[in-house]
């Protein structure tokens, strides 16, 4: 298995805790008794979603995607409702952003409006990245070889995980701590 490749897969399974994180984040924030950081803990998951996944994560499966054009084989179709997801998700994100930091300025954000646009961001990042793992990973393992991912790699400046590597985990610390501690009960009890 290629390093890229793997990346990519720890990227998800990172990127779905991230996802479980503020999905709780965002129960807890309607909450009266809600903890204080929980809305800078949501502001710190934005911009963490906006950085990695669209400067490196999203890039290198888009250049994946490229190379996996060139074989016969590829889905086509699955290649390209992704890469259409990508900018989509960029620009959700986005208005995500905006909402949020409308929200921590204290301006005027109708509640259902700002709970309706978060459960359809959740679910968009959950099905594209369900897509992902059914019809674009499976295309990586098996038609992908390693020229294929040198040619990726060329095209790349590694990058690494700002939320899940060690040394920039501290621009997120107190997210990583949050998320982390999400799971550590889960494993005690398993």
């Amino acid at each position: 298995m290629h390093t890229l490749y793997r990346q990519l897969c720890d990227d998800h399974r990172n990127m779905q805790r991230l996802l479980d994180a503020f999905d709780q984040l965002l129960r807890d924030l309607s909450r009266r008794d809600r903890d204080p950081e929980t809305l800078s803990l949501i502001l710190d998951a934005l911009d963490y979603i906006s950085i990695y996944p669209d400067r490196w994560h999203h890039p290198v499966e888009d250049l994946a995607m490229k190379q996996l054009l060139g074989h016969a084989d590829a889905d086509r179709e699955a290649i390209e409702i992704t890469q259409r997801e990508h900018r989509s998700i960029t620009a959700t994100t986005r208005r995500m952003n905006a909402l949020f930091y409308a929200v921590a300025n204290d301006a005027a954000v109708e509640r259902s409006q700002l709970f309706r646009a978060t459960r359809d961001y959740l679910q968009l990042q959950r099905a594209h990245m369900q897509r992902e793992n059914e019809r674009i990973f499976p295309q990586f393992a098996s038609l992908l070889t390693a020229e294929d991912w040198a040619l990726v790699e060329a095209q790349l400046k590694r990058q690494q995980d700002p939320l899940f590597s060690s040394d920039l985990k501290r621009l997120y610390e107190s997210l990583h701590h949050y998320i982390v501690g999400l799971y550590e009960p889960k494993r005690a009890s398993a």
